[in-house]
């Protein structure tokens, strides 16, 4: 497997004045671990955004200091909600010698006919299972064949997932990571006739029609008086 290094710096800037490292072109970055305490570092966005494609959260990242070089693992990316750029990173020291646990991702390949058919719907229940293995020794993902399922009602648990030397479960055997159910129909209502408007009553309808009338006719010119004969 090939070494992942990234070059990196401490910083002094902290706190809401890292917005100034990042109009720079660098990433803040923390490093923490049992033997040593926080430091606070920075590495080239660029860099750091090649590295982060290639070792994700279980793949060793050796960071470059000065001289020294840590062994660590990726533990936390923040990233921004709206637009989407990594704005902080975390990494954990480790010790290569000891086992480590870490969340590995769990990925499914191939096809089942009646998911493909729309038939039934794949669920993945758990999308990472907690190993514990030496940190060389990290598998990158789990990987699962669903085309070798039954079908609808099918699962896969924790006990079902390829086995390694290299590693073991932390998980329940009997914990369910992915299962195959009925997909549900989406029922389709047919619309509502809307009901007939009733008719109004003769006496009714008699009524309106001499309201409407009152309202709607035009005021009677007046007859002009007559004028008393002058004597």
């Amino acid at each position: 497997m090939t070494k992942i290094n990234l070059k990196t710096e401490k910083r002094t800037v902290i706190g809401k004045k890292v917005k100034k490292l990042r109009r720079e072109g660098l990433l803040p970055i923390n490093l923490y671990g049992k033997d040593i305490k926080s430091i606070a570092l920075s590495a080239k966005f660029i860099d750091f955004k090649k590295v982060y494609q290639k070792a994700r959260t279980t793949q060793v990242v050796y960071l470059e200091e000065d001289k020294k070089e840590y062994p660590a693992l990726i533990q936390n990316v923040q990233i921004h909600p709206l637009s989407r750029i990594i704005l902080h990173a975390d990494f954990k020291k480790i010790d290569l010698k000891q086992k480590t646990e870490v969340e590995v991702p769990v990925v499914t390949i191939g096809e089942l006919a009646v998911v493909k058919s729309g038939e039934a719907d794949l669920m993945t229940l758990q999308d990472a299972v907690l190993v514990e293995c030496l940190p060389t020794k990290i598998p990158e993902k789990i990987t699962v064949d669903i085309s070798k399922l039954e079908g609808i009602g099918s699962e896969v648990k924790v006990k079902d997932l390829p086995q390694s030397e290299d590693y073991k479960y932390l998980a329940e055997a009997e914990q369910i990571v992915i299962q195959i159910v009925e997909a549900k129909k989406e029922e389709i209502k047919a619309p509502e006739a809307a009901a007939p408007e009733e008719a109004p009553a003769e006496g009714e309808a008699a009524a309106e029609a001499e309201k409407t009338d009152a309202a709607g006719a035009e005021p009677k010119a007046e007859e002009p008086k007559k004028e008393a004969a002058k004597e």
